[in-house]
């Protein structure tokens, strides 16, 4: 069962009409089919599967998705460990309202402070933080709705929050700009391919997979998925991977879990292998990290 009450902040709050944080813990829940809001999905602790339509999104506390208002979604948590979520919801129009701000110029908002910005257009998919830039403000957040802190502070971190957003999907659209295609079609085409391919890998990731495997929910060839992806993000599948396993497992031994079974957790056969590549991402080995 969850623990207790959620914590909703600024309490009193509604979705679609206010900015708002929903910050839950539990061994069990459920939602089917609602409609909500623009948010983010952050995870603290655990994996969490959200499915739109037919495609499932996995979230974990190295990555999060971001789902368009009016999107319907359904979410099933089931596990013998609570689990942790805390979800940002935007009030209606808030973030359009940031993007005008951000691309007109400051004359166009003094004579008309109140205009109505045009809609955006939004990528549902899971998308790595590893380096926790934006969940990380998501958490800060949390935290904030934990200890029920002044709602002022909260409403500026929702338009840094904003902006953290809106620069990620420059970096979105800077890695679909980077697609090999003649044609502006077959670029947004194989780019989408791109992120259910990329998509496949964070619900697989604590799994043995293979190349073929990704490209085959892709719908691509090996070698157009290996090309494609490593051109849009700029490091091959492999690499990704193993990114996202050693960031899961960075998190894991900070919240306290043994070395060894962070390594097997995350999918890492071999435990000396594993250090070394910790080592060679973050600096220092895993004992290390543990200790301090």
């Amino acid at each position: 069962m969850q623990r207790g009450a959620p914590y909703l902040f600024p309490a009193g709050a509604r979705l679609g009409e206010h900015n708002l944080v929903l910050h839950a813990s539990a061994k069990r829940h459920s939602i089917n089919g609602y409609a909500g809001p623009l948010s983010i999905k952050t995870v603290l602790r655990g994996r969490v599967s959200w499915v739109v339509g037919s495609r499932e999104f996995v979230v974990d506390p190295s990555s999060f998705l971001v789902l368009a208002t009016g999107e319907r979604y359904s979410m099933n948590i089931d596990a013998p460990k609570p689990v942790e979520t805390c979800c940002a919801f935007f009030a209606s129009g808030f973030l359009e309202q940031i993007a005008a701000d951000l691309t007109s110029a400051l004359e166009e908002a003094l004579d008309s402070p109140d205009r109505i910005p045009p809609p955006l257009a939004y990528l549902s998919a899971s998308h790595g933080d590893r380096e926790r830039a934006l969940t990380g403000r998501v958490c800060g957040l949390a935290e904030r709705c934990e200890k029920a802190l002044t709602p002022s502070g909260a409403e500026e971190d929702f338009v840094v929050l904003a902006i953290s957003l809106l620069e990620y999907y420059e970096q979105i659209r800077a890695q679909a700009a980077r697609v090999a295609a003649a044609r502006s079609s077959t670029r947004q085409e194989l780019f989408r391919r791109l992120l259910i391919g990329r998509e496949y890998i964070h619900s697989h990731c604590v799994d043995p997979i293979s190349l073929a495997a990704v490209a085959r929910a892709a719908c691509l060839s090996p070698f157009h998925f290996h090309r494609g992806f490593t051109r849009a993000f700029q490091e091959t599948p492999h690499s990704y991977l193993t990114g996202l396993r050693l960031a899961q497992a960075c998190n894991m031994i900070a919240r306290g879990t043994s070395v060894l079974d962070a390594c097997v957790a995350v999918g890492f056969s071999s435990p000396s292998a594993f250090s070394r590549l910790f080592r060679k991402r973050f600096g220092y080995a895993p004992s290390q990290f543990k200790a301090n």
